[in-house]
C-alpha cells in the first residue's frame, strides 16, 4: 500500500487523471474558467481505496461506477447529485453512498472537500450473500443519503476519520488485516442499517429489524396494496400517530408510506403485465390504481418504459 498524491490546475488534466484512475469522467467548470485547484490523495486497498478529493472551484461532474460503491463524506462544502431518478444533496452532517449502475451528474460547490471510500462491489455482494443467507443475490442499490447523526452514521464517520489519519502515518506499519476489518465494518453498517433495492425488487428492504410500528405498517402495505389504503388509518391500526409513522418510514426507508405503497403497487402491476399478460388498465385496477393516465406515468417513472411497451417486450 502507498499514498498517491496528485495536484493540477487545468481541468482537462484532472478529467484525464480521473478517467484513468477510476472510470469515465466528464468535468465542466460552472464559472466558465478552466482554472481549478484539483487535489487528490489516495490509498489503494486492492479493489477498494480511500480518497481525499477537491476541485477548488465549482465543477460539474458526469460519471458512473461499474466496479465499486463510493461512500462520500464532505469535510467542507457539499455536492448536489442527480442519481438515477433522484436528486440528492450532501453537506457536513450528511454522507452519500453511490451504487454501481445509474449514471450520475454532480455539482461540486466551491471549496468542497470530501473523504471518499471506494468499496469493491464484490465485497458487498459476498457480505450480503453471507449475512442474508441467500444463494442468489444481485448488487444492492442503497438509498443514497446517510444521516451522520444516527448511530450507524456516527460509526461510518468514525471509520472515515480513522482512514484520513492514515495519510499522515507511515502506512507500512498498518497491517492489511486492520484495513480489511475497517472496510468490513463499513460494509456491515451499510447492509444492516441502510435500505436498498436490487434487481429482484424495486421495493426497498433492510436487513436490520425496523421498529415494530414500521414493520407492521410495511406488512400491511404488502398484504393489502390492492385496497384503498390511507396513511392515517394505517397509523391508527399500528398504534402510532400519523407523524410518527411518517418519521419512522423516513428514518428507516427514506421514503414516505405512500411512496412505499406506490413501489409495491408498481412491482405487482409489472408482474401482472409481464408474467400474466394482463392489459395495463386491468393490471392498474388489480393493484388498486384507478387512474390509468397516472398509472402509466408512474410506471414509466419507475421502470423507464410505458406499461404497453413492457407488455410488447415480453409477449
Amino acid at each position: 500500500m502507498q499514498v498517491k498524491e496528485t495536484s493540477v490546475t487545468v481541468l482537462e488534466e484532472a478529467e484525464a487523471y480521473l478517467a484513468g484512475s477510476y472510470c469515465d469522467h466528464r468535468l465542466a467548470p460552472e464559472d466558465k474558467t478552466e482554472a481549478v485547484d484539483f487535489r487528490h490523495r489516495q490509498i489503494e486497498l486492492g479493489g477498494s481505496g480511500f480518497n481525499f478529493l477537491q476541485y477548488g472551484s465549482r465543477v460539474s461532474v458526469s460519471s458512473r461506477f461499474d466496479d465499486f460503491y463510493m461512500l462520500e463524506m464532505p469535510v467542507a462544502g457539499g455536492v448536489d447529485i442527480t442519481f438515477g431518478t433522484e436528486s440528492i444533496r450532501s453537506e457536513p452532517g450528511k454522507a452519500l453512498i453511490l451504487s454501481p449502475g445509474p449514471r450520475f451528474h454532480s455539482h461540486w460547490r466551491a471549496g468542497t472537500q470530501q473523504w471518499m471510500l471506494q468499496i469493491d462491489r464484490r465485497l458487498i455482494e459476498e457480505t450480503l450473500r453471507r449475512t442474508a443467507r441467500r444463494g442468489r443475490v444481485s448488487d444492492p442499490i442503497f438509498n443514497p443519503v446517510i444521516d451522520l447523526n444516527t448511530l450507524h452514521g456516527q460509526r461510518l464517520a468514525s471509520v472515515l476519520r480513522d482512514f484520513s489519519e492514515v495519510f499522515a502515518t507511515s502506512i507500512d506499519v498498518i497491517k492489511p488485516e486492520t484495513i480489511q476489518a475497517a472496510i468490513g465494518s463499513v460494509i456491515d453498517q451499510l447492509l444492516r442499517n441502510v435500505a436498498f433495492t436490487s434487481a429482484f425488487s424495486i421495493v426497498p428492504e433492510r436487513l436490520h429489524a425496523s421498529p415494530r410500528h414500521v414493520k407492521q405498517a410495511m406488512d400491511s402495505l404488502r398484504a393489502r396494496y390492492a385496497e384503498r389504503l390511507l396513511v392515517p388509518a394505517i397509523a391508527q391500526e399500528v398504534g402510532v400517530s400519523e407523524r410518527a409513522l411518517y418519521d419512522g418510514f423516513q428514518a428507516y426507508y427514506q421514503r414516505t408510506p405512500h411512496e412505499m405503497l406506490t413501489r409495491i403497487r408498481m412491482e405487482a402491476a409489472r408482474r401482472l403485465i409481464r408474467e400474466e399478460g394482463l392489459p395495463a388498465a386491468q393490471a392498474a385496477r388489480n393493484v388498486g390504481v384507478h387512474h390509468l393516465g397516472r398509472f402509466s406515468a408512474t410506471y414509466k417513472d419507475t421502470f423507464g418504459v410505458l406499461p404497453s411497451a413492457d407488455a410488447r417486450r415480453d409477449h
